[in-house]
């Protein structure tokens, strides 16, 4: 399948035919902040997965290790950026009801900074922090260059 989306005024554009690696409701504050939202819902694909098919998006570095992106002209939030892996948001997509949500890879990262009135009705599981293997998976790649 392919997978396409952009931003809110059409000049940002994304395509990719590559398997979504997992999906997840990230908590923590800097993707609060970048998305304006009480969390953040990201579709990850391996880094290099992803092409730009309209303006390239604008990218912020948020910390070592992750670039964030969005529209340099309507400001929508794109995705972020590590050297291993792109995540972008599922509100971007054309057809987000088309993403198949996989108990096995859906998940919530960074619970326990999570609003403490907010919540959402799934059952995925929920991570303090990020699960085993994600973490060690961002260490490997700290300190690379990012895609």
């Amino acid at each position: 399948m392919t997978w396409t989306g952009g931003c809110l005024c059409g000049a940002v554009r994304f395509e990719s035919d590559a398997e979504i690696l997992w999906l997840c409701h990230c908590h923590c504050g800097m993707c609060r902040k970048h998305s304006g939202a009480p969390l953040a819902t990201f579709v990850i694909f391996p880094a290099g997965a992803v092409s730009w098919t309209g303006r390239q998006p604008s990218r912020y570095r948020s910390s070592q290790d992750v670039e964030r992106s969005f529209c340099p002209t309507c400001g929508s939030s794109i995705g972020f950026h590590r050297a291993h892996e792109t995540s972008l948001g599922l509100g971007s997509f054309d057809r987000p009801d088309d993403i198949a949500v996989e108990r096995s890879r859906s998940l919530h990262v960074m619970y326990g900074d999570h609003i403490a009135w907010f919540d959402t009705a799934d059952d995925w599981p929920r991570h303090e922090t990020r699960p085993s293997g994600v973490a060690e998976e961002h260490a490997k790649h700290s300190g690379q260059a990012i895609v």
